[in-house]
């Protein structure tokens, strides 16, 4: 595979398609006999397409097809090499790396026979199982990080989780791939201003806890990142034993399209076979896999991307929460959208709330969870409008978008706008607001007094979105007509 990739990515303009398509025929009759996995194959190639500029010339979409065809053309003729025994390919070993020991056949199972094991062993009781993969999506700005880090601590001192059991305590490794310096300060905010506060734990050593984190992800993607992650993973069950005496029991990566470095997040064999390498990374290490995951534009349709990674979880938490057009978050709520086996569509209600650390200045959230509670009633459908008495406000603020507006991104992870600074926009209106006051000074009195009125009235009307960046007001419209 090394050498057909190192002969693509050498390939001159002109024969680079039809090489390309030719190694990816070859290496098809491999796959086809398990001596190769079809993803390390594709990368392989597409890394060499990349290397040569075909995929510049041509696109993503080019070289993943024609790496496609070559491949399944290959399948259909696999390669007979008599010193290699066909037999179910190993995905967690590094091509030409021997087994540790013989791969065993699968066990086969009979009913009516007891075998001595849970039927159903949980991780939390009817929310998480001990093993497997999971998502924790949501919208930007409702707490997945924290979320996820309150999980966490439960899981290491038993405490429940969001009205729910913990059934088998243990060890957290969290995989930053991004916001990776965020990870200690919101840590110590929930030992400080939670497990520290809680008589349950009594006198529980809170200094040093089974918590370990790294602040890069090896890529999901290629197989030898892939391989480097499950022995960090294992590393830190190991250290767990010696030092807790508990097992590593989760495995948290923040986030998983940072991980996955996918090349079309809408393509099902990709969502497919990253969620494959977090079941592999579940099996391997006896831990659950939980990857924190974003919802796209339209909360209702679930998780960003492919469908197949939602479709392939055992357990996706949706973090939701209504939003007010300047950022503010309210009606914050855990809901369970797919739990394998078990009831789904269930809601715990709970508050971000903002806790200060020993450093004066330096502040963090924390989640509590209100279960029991009635969850609040969400927003309705009717969409405010502006009211006659905004006119001349709305057409200021119109013409000066399109005089001197820009686009930019007023909440963290949250969509582009087009805005402009309130001062433009005063100009504008300003200048078309009539008064009919006797002197010049009175006439600006009254043009002030009638522009405040009307971006206060805009803005409690939610007709307008506003942001303090760098200085300045910005306005933007949330409701046209």
């Amino acid at each position: 595979m090394r050498g057909e990739a190192s002969d693509l990515a050498q390939t001159l303009t002109g024969e680079r398609n039809k090489e390309l398509n030719n190694a990816a025929l070859k290496l098809g009759t491999l796959v086809a006999i398990d001596a190769l996995t079809e993803g390390e194959v594709i990368g392989a190639l597409y890394d060499a397409s990349k290397a040569n500029g075909l995929v510049a010339d041509h696109g993503q979409r080019a070289a993943l097809a024609t790496i496609n065809s070559g491949l399944r053309k290959g399948l259909e003729t696999p390669r007979v090499i008599p010193e290699l025994t066909a037999k179910p390919h190993d995905e967690t070993k590094p091509v030409g790396e021997k087994p540790a020991e013989p791969v065993s056949e699968p066990e086969i199972f009979w009913h009516g026979t007891h075998y001595q094991r849970e039927l159903r062993p949980w991780l939390i009781k009817e929310l998480i199982p001990q093993q497997g993969q999971g998502l924790a999506s949501g919208q930007w700005g409702t707490g997945k990080t924290f979320a996820v880090i309150d999980l966490a601590a439960s899981i290491i001192t038993g405490t429940p989780f969001a009205d729910h059991e913990v059934c088998r305590s243990g060890g957290v490794l969290f995989v930053a791939a991004e916001g990776a310096n965020e990870i200690p300060i919101r840590l110590q905010g929930v030992v400080d201003q939670k497990l520290r506060l809680n008589p349950a734990l009594g006198a529980a050593d809170l200094d040093k806890l089974p918590f370990a984190w790294i602040e890069e992800c090896p890529s999901l993607k290629e197989e030898h990142s892939f391989e480097r992650l499950v022995g960090l993973a294992l590393a830190a069950d190991k250290k767990m034993k010696e030092q807790f005496n508990v097992d590593l029991a989760l495995i948290i990566i923040d986030t998983l399209s940072a991980a996955a470095d996918f090349v079309d997040a809408n393509d099902a064999a990709e969502g497919q076979r990253i969620m494959n390498r977090l079941n592999a990374l579940s099996r391997r290490t006896g831990a659950f896999a939980l990857a924190v995951d974003h919802f796209g534009k339209d909360a209702s349709t679930g998780t960003r991307g492919s469908s197949a990674k939602e479709a392939a979880a055992d357990v996706v938490l949706a973090l939701l929460a209504d939003r007010d057009v300047n950022g503010t978050i309210k009606n914050t709520r855990l809901a369970v959208r797919k739990l394998r086996g078990g009831a789904t569509g269930a809601e715990t209600p709970f508050d971000l709330k903002e806790v200060e650390l020993g450093t004066p200045g330096v502040t963090t959230c924390i989640i509590e969870w209100k279960p029991g509670l009635p969850l609040k009633e969400g927003p309705t459908d009717a969409k405010p409008r502006w009211p006659k008495g905004l006119r001349i406000f709305r057409q200021a603020l119109l013409t000066a978008l399109i005089d001197a507006g820009d686009y930019g991104v007023p909440f963290y992870d949250g969509p582009k706008v087009k805005w402009v600074p309130d001062y433009k926009v005063k100009a504008e209106f300003m200048a078309a607001y009539p008064s009919d006051s006797d002197t010049e000074e009175k006439k600006k009195g009254a043009k002030r007094a009638a522009w405040t009125r009307g971006l206060n009235k805009a803005s409690e009307m939610n007709l307008i979105g506003t942001r303090f960046i760098n200085g300045f007001d910005y306005l933007w419209v949330v409701v046209d007509e």
